[in-house]
């Protein structure tokens, strides 16, 4: 039975079980970067120093060939520096959306939202952990900061609480996402190998400038998380999903890039409950 019939169930047959959903690698077969931005050079050959409270400095090197180096500064001793290709996506003018993965020593995946033009740095580092089921197998660390020099950071909101906003990732491939709370989002697939299914998973959201958001998520299910810029202002997201594929029992990073469209914000108003 293909994944796509596995989300698909005849008529009248009940929602599917856990273990008979997608694997990360279908997902990636299906391809969620038909309407992806295009990657940038922008920052190539360059290096930027974060410092971030109550944490170690990063400093990031940027080269056309040897990808993204990331330096803890008297951090962990495993990695002291994290050498990897590197993605780089310009969400809009001066600000970029970073993301990296390794395997050695340990699985991990790396997120930068970095904004070189108003100081901001967002790092979310991402890892394999054992959960029970129905909790998250991926760990998020999450930090807030800023370039050298510079004060401006990232903060959490709960701007997108009530909306519910349709991502297009292709003509065949499209989701739309509820923001319950600003911890909680429902997703449903409209079409692609998941369509049909739906779950609602731990979702936190920073704000980047104006109508421009990172939005990271844990899923339960299939064990990945993922992190995406989101901007209303140009209707378009870009970002990914990394985690294990249990199928191959191995690690795997999916770039995503979604057309975007608000469809309706739901206001909740406690005085009419009366």
């Amino acid at each position: 039975m293909s994944s796509t019939d596995v989300a698909n169930p005849p008529a009248g047959v009940d929602y599917p079980p856990a273990d008979r959903w997608p694997t990360l690698n279908a997902l990636d077969v299906q391809g969620f970067s038909d309407y992806n931005l295009p990657d940038s050079d922008a920052l190539s050959s360059t290096s930027f120093r974060a410092e971030f409270d109550g944490h170690p400095a990063l400093s990031i090197f940027l080269d056309r060939e040897a990808g993204v180096r990331l330096e803890e500064e008297g951090g962990r001793s495993e990695p002291a520096a994290v050498v990897a290709p590197v993605t780089v996506k310009q969400v809009e003018d001066g600000l970029f959306l970073l993301h990296a993965a390794v395997t050695e020593p340990e699985p991990a995946a790396f997120v930068i939202a970095l904004d070189v033009t108003g100081g901001a740095v967002t790092v979310v580092r991402s890892t394999l952990v054992d959960a029970s089921p129905g909790s998250p197998r991926v760990h998020e660390d999450v930090r807030t900061g800023s370039l050298t020099g510079r004060s401006a950071r990232h903060e959490r909101t709960s701007e997108l609480v009530g909306a519910r906003v349709q991502y297009v990732y292709g003509p065949d491939n499209a989701y739309e996402h509820v923001y319950l709370t600003d911890s909680a989002y429902t997703w449903h697939c409209l079409a692609g190998p998941e369509r049909g299914l739906a779950d609602t998973e731990r979702g936190r959201v920073w704000k980047l400038r104006e109508d421009v958001y990172l939005f990271a998520w844990q899923e339960k299910v299939v064990p990945c998380d993922g992190v995406v810029a989101i901007n209303f202002r140009r209707g378009r997201s870009t970002g990914r999903i990394w985690g294990l594929d249990t199928g191959t029992g191995e690690p795997n990073s999916l770039a995503m890039g979604a057309r975007e469209t608000l469809l309706s914000r739901t206001v909740h108003d406690p005085s009419a409950w009366a």
